[in-house]
C-alpha cells in the first residue's frame, strides 16, 4: 500500500510579545485614532496609566534625553505623563513579536510611523531601518514614492535633484539594504513594516 499523505507547511507568524501567560516581556500598542497606548504582559492588556513605575521611569528617562521629542510633545500636551505616553506611542506603537521592554531594559524604537511624515522621524531616538541599515528621511521618501509607483524622473524632480543624482541615491539605497530591484526593495520595506 502506498502512503498518500500530504504534508502542508503553514506560514510562520511571529507571536506578539506579552500575549502568552508566561511572557514577562512588555509590548506596547498604539491606537492611531486617539494616540493612546496599551501594554501587554503575561497575556493581559493594560492601560498606559497602569504601567508600573519602574517601566514608566524607563520611558520617561528616554523621553527626557530626546530634546527634539520634548520640543514637539510639549507643544501637543501639557502634562508630562501624557507627553511620555505620546512618546511611547510614536516610538513603540506597533504590536509585534519584538518586546519593547525585556528584562527591565527598553528596546530600540520600532519601524512604526503614525503617518508618512511622522514627527518622530525628526527625533534623535527614532530610527527606521531595514536590517542593520538606518534609513535617512530622504531614503524613506524614495521608498514611499517607489511604493506609489512614481516614475524615477518624477521622484528626482520632487527631491529637487537630477535623474543622475537620483540614480546614485537609489543605487546606494539598494546596496545598503541588499535590494537589486524596486520590487525587492518594496518587499523588504513591507517585511520590515516600513510601508503599509
Amino acid at each position: 500500500m502506498i502512503n498518500t499523505c500530504k504534508t502542508t507547511t503553514l506560514p510562520h507568524y511571529s507571536q506578539i510579545a506579552g500575549v502568552m501567560p508566561n511572557d514577562a516581556n512588555i509590548e506596547f500598542g498604539g491606537n492611531r485614532k486617539t494616540k493612546t497606548v496599551i501594554w501587554l504582559q503575561h497575556g493581559n492588556s493594560h492601560y498606559f496609566a497602569d504601567l508600573p513605575l519602574q517601566f514608566y521611569t524607563l520611558l520617561k528617562s528616554a523621553y527626557l534625553k530626546d530634546h527634539k521629542a520634548q520640543r514637539f510633545l510639549t507643544e501637543v500636551a501639557d502634562e508630562q505623563r501624557r507627553q511620555v505616553e505620546l512618546y511611547t506611542y510614536y516610538m513603540y506603537g506597533d504590536l509585534d513579536g519584538q518586546p519593547d521592554i525585556t528584562n527591565g531594559k527598553l528596546g530600540p524604537s520600532e519601524n512604526f510611523r503614525d503617518q508618512r511624515n511622522c514627527p518622530s522621524l525628526l527625533w534623535h531616538s527614532k530610527n527606521i531601518n531595514i536590517g542593520n541599515h538606518i534609513l535617512t528621511p530622504r531614503q524613506l521618501v524614495i521608498i514611499d514614492l517607489i511604493g506609489n509607483d512614481v516614475p524615477d524622473k518624477a521622484i528626482a524632480s520632487s527631491l529637487g535633484i537630477s535623474i543622475k543624482t537620483f540614480d546614485y541615491h537609489k543605487s546606494k539605497l539598494f546596496k545598503a539594504v541588499g535590494a537589486f530591484t524596486k520590487t525587492s526593495l518594496l518587499k523588504l520595506a513591507l517585511t520590515h513594516k516600513i510601508v503599509a
